[in-house]
């Protein structure tokens, strides 16, 4: 834990040994922690306000591998700055030091518990709170800086899918056999894709650019993700739409409530597995579609919360996850930091859009921290998507631009962006990990450079990273470790 601000340099180094897992979000900018993993849990639930909170079993370290003990006092909450808006308006998510009580604090603040979770990967128990009208939540995080009773306090930031979206006439056979229809749009603003009219007709759809640039005839005689599971934290998928039936192990609504299956969650899905009229890069990988997104959450796209992101994460951990899809983008959040050190820690390869801001954009988190493999997207002729996000943070890039996805109702549609890129390369983590399941986040960031296509300028470099995948000399260079050695 992080010494308080006006206390002894002994007092705060019992307080920090005693540990308090939010108060380690102070590190953010200056380090990553090392934390002691548990299994994830179920879905939390509210809990009462009178409750006490146990402190952790672990400790953060600096930057330089030294006890935090050492560094300076780091503020126990971070307080957005005037020019970032995307948190939630109204809510603070907090952590009490050792036996404080709830509703003091709720009290104090003139806030109420909207509910309570633990969170294993982060090493904490993280109150999510309402404030009271008129309450700033910049004014209640500075009070909240200086409280004995937090142990750590942040916004509840919002975070956004990243993708782009293309209208593209193509010829479709109808039971008719007469006409032609365009591919509908991948519209973020419309989670209720699944009430337009009928079911659509079989298509006869164009070729996938993908198929033919990946060479996932060939990769598939070799591996097809059996039995990986992997994790899309999203905006739910439509689990009956052809490409994706007999493909989902599981689901999970971090938000609750009747929900339609929204196009970008199913989009991301089925460029992992599908297995009808498309080719996923793993067709034979078992999906975990985590609803942490909703369209209707903000204006004109759909957003997720921390919270709701380390809800969905936290299960997937739990279901046996081996690879997690973060196809969205947004401001750096110390929470989610903690999240991906714990799956790092945990042997799970977090997989992340680099993001969408284009290239003066400052970095996009989850895709610029060290604890996932960013990714970049380019198009047909391995050119870079001119939306994209540049930086030294970008591992590999992979086909984003004018990619025929699935579309909830049985419908299909083209789409651009760093998601689907990083769906992809999501999909070839999984064939890496079928042939080599002992393969950490590390020893498939060698194997993904190494075996990549150069693009650009010779060598690693900020728009391309180490290049566009290659799955073939990717998998290439694994042995299964059944095979026996002389």
């Amino acid at each position: 834990m992080l010494p308080p601000p006006r206390s002894q340099a002994s007092a705060s180094k019992r307080r920090l040994l005693a540990g308090c897992g939010l108060a380690a979000f102070a590190l953010l900018a200056l380090a990553q922690p090392v934390l002691a993993q548990q299994p994830a849990p179920a879905q939390g639930r509210a809990t009462e306000r009178s409750m006490r909170v146990q402190p952790p079993a672990w400790m953060p370290t600096s930057p330089f591998g030294q006890p935090a003990v050492a560094q300076a006092r780091q503020p126990r909450a971070i307080v957005p700055p005037p020019d970032e808006t995307r948190f939630v308006p109204d809510e603070v998510l907090f952590e009490l030091a050792p036996d404080a009580q709830a509703d003091t604090v709720l009290r104090r603040y003139g806030a109420t518990m909207i509910a309570s979770r633990r969170v294993e990967l982060a090493g904490t128990t993280i109150i999510r709170a309402r404030l009271a009208a008129g309450r700033d939540v910049r004014a209640v995080l500075t009070q909240m800086d200086s409280d004995d009773a937090i142990a750590g306090a942040q916004p509840n930031y919002t975070f956004q899918l990243q993708q782009e979206t293309s209208l593209r006439a193509m010829p479709t056979t109808a039971s008719s056999g007469q006409g032609r229809a365009e591919v509908p749009t991948l519209r973020l603003s419309d989670p209720a894709a699944t009430q337009r009219s009928a079911v659509a007709p079989r298509r006869d759809l164009p070729p996938q650019y993908v198929v033919e640039k990946l060479r996932l005839g060939e990769v598939h005689k070799v591996a097809r993700g059996t039995a990986i599971r992997v994790a899309v934290i999203d905006s739910g998928a439509d689990a009956s739409h052809p490409e994706l039936r007999g493909a989902i192990a599981g689901q999970f609504d971090a938000l609750g409530g009747a929900f339609a299956p929204h196009a970008h969650g199913t989009a991301m899905a089925a460029a992992i597995t599908a297995r009808a009229q498309l080719q996923g890069i793993a067709p034979a990988a078992r999906l975990l579609a985590a609803r942490a997104f909703s369209g209707e959450a903000g204006g004109g796209s759909a957003n997720g919360t921390s919270f709701h992101i380390m809800a969905a994460i936290e299960w997937a951990v739990a279901q046996g996850a081996r690879v997690i899809n973060l196809s969205f983008a947004g401001p750096q959040d110390r929470l989610l930091t903690l999240g991906l050190a714990g799956l790092r820690e945990k042997g799970v390869i977090a997989v992340a859009a680099a993001g969408n801001g284009g290239p003066s954009s400052p970095p996009l988190y989850p895709g610029a921290d060290p604890n996932v493999i960013a990714v970049t997207a380019t198009d047909a002729d391995d050119r870079a998507f001119p939306q994209a996000n540049r930086g030294g943070y970008i591992a590999v890039a992979a086909p984003g631009v004018d990619v025929l996805v699935a579309e909830p109702q049985g419908r299909y549609a083209f789409t651009s962006g760093t998601s689907v890129a990083a769906a992809h390369v999501s999909g070839l983590v999984a064939l890496l990990l079928e042939r080599r399941p002992d393969l950490d986040i590390e020893d498939v960031r060698r194997i993904l450079a190494d075996s990549a296509v150069d693009l650009g300028q010779r060598g690693r470099d900020r728009t391309f990273g180490a290049g566009r995948v290659d799955p073939a000399a990717a998998l290439a260079r694994t042995q299964p470790v059944s095979v026996a050695r002389p």
